[in-house]
């Protein structure tokens, strides 16, 4: 029979159980804490992997800095193309017409900004709005008007819209309308 079911180990046994287990605990803490031994010799990899290298992120100074237009005039037909630094096209805007608010700030009407892909300059996203404001220095395109992003991939579309240039995230709020098109990609099935 065991001595605890009994009751013949006595408190002594029960105190020494419980300290043997504290000790234990604190061993394996203290050689978490220390790390590996140094004497043990850890086997090197033949070959190497280089690290993937992350796209780069535009960086704050990137961007559309200078639209051609003065206060109070309107312009028409205008296409401003935003380059990175390597000089790869990240974006086109192309507008109907466009007026110059103030020194910070440019309307567009009936504007449609196309996103590329910087490695390959293949149109990535399709940003149309109606009536939009660009503001130079946040480098932000606003439109309080219902406005559409088009990919191959999905359609959405809101009443709101606030576009940042420079890190290419987008919000739309509002009555959002989202359309996905095609199959759900999953890892075992990306061929197909």
């Amino acid at each position: 029979m065991l001595p605890f079911r009994s009751g013949r180990a006595g408190i002594a046994s029960a105190v020494s159980a419980l300290l043997l287990l504290i000790f234990l605990s604190c061993v394996v803490l203290a050689a978490e804490k220390k790390g590996p031994k140094s004497d043990v010799k850890r086997a090197t990899p033949s070959a190497t992997v280089a690290p993937v290298k992350k796209p780069s992120r535009p960086k704050p100074e990137e961007g559309i800095k200078d639209v051609p237009i003065t206060s109070g005039h309107d312009a028409r037909g205008l296409v401003l193309p935003d380059f990175d630094r390597e000089g790869r096209m990240r974006g086109k805007l192309q507008a109907g017409v466009t007026r110059r608010l103030d020194d910070q700030n440019v309307e567009f009407l009936g504007v449609r900004f196309t996103t590329f892909v910087p490695e390959t300059e293949k149109p990535d996203l399709d940003i149309s709005m109606e009536k939009s404001v660009f503001n130079l220095k946040t480098q932000v395109l606003s439109s309080n008007v219902r406005s559409t992003v088009k990919r191959s991939d999905f359609e959405a579309s809101g009443d709101t819209m606030k576009f940042e240039m420079v890190t290419r995230l987008g919000t739309l709020e509002g009555n959002v309308k989202m359309v996905v098109r095609g199959k759900a990609r999953t890892p075992g099935n990306e061929s197909e």
